[in-house]
């Protein structure tokens, strides 16, 4: 059970980005915490603060997003983070494989056999 566990658990992190893409590509402009919040109001999703910020940094540093500081009316000023001309592309490109691997799933799924 505790390798199943682990195994979901990757399974998730592994889409977060993909994820995140799609909220922003969505949403147009949010920042971090709207991000996370976002994210954890879709369901069971492994997308806490510790997840979400550093899939950011990442796909900031890879060119597939852009961002910029607001001052905030309280507070300190956030971060908000736009999907870039190469993050479209690129989230083009990822959702017709991702939309792929649903379908492969979906076949085999309906197959038949017993699951």
């Amino acid at each position: 059970m505790e390798d199943s566990s682990r195994w979901l658990v990757q399974l998730r992190k592994g889409v977060v980005e993909l994820l995140v893409l799609r909220l922003l590509w969505r949403a147009g402009e949010l920042h971090g915490y709207a991000i996370v919040k976002e994210l954890q109001m879709r369901g069971r999703l492994i997308a806490g603060e510790s997840t979400v910020y550093p899939v950011l940094r990442r796909l900031e540093a890879d060119g597939l997003l852009t961002s910029r500081w607001v001052e905030a009316s309280a507070g300190p000023p956030r971060k908000y983070y736009r999907v870039s001309d190469g993050g479209a592309a690129f989230m083009k490109e990822a959702g017709a494989e991702w939309d792929a691997l649903v379908e492969s799933m979906r076949r085999l799924k309906g197959d038949g056999h017993n699951e």
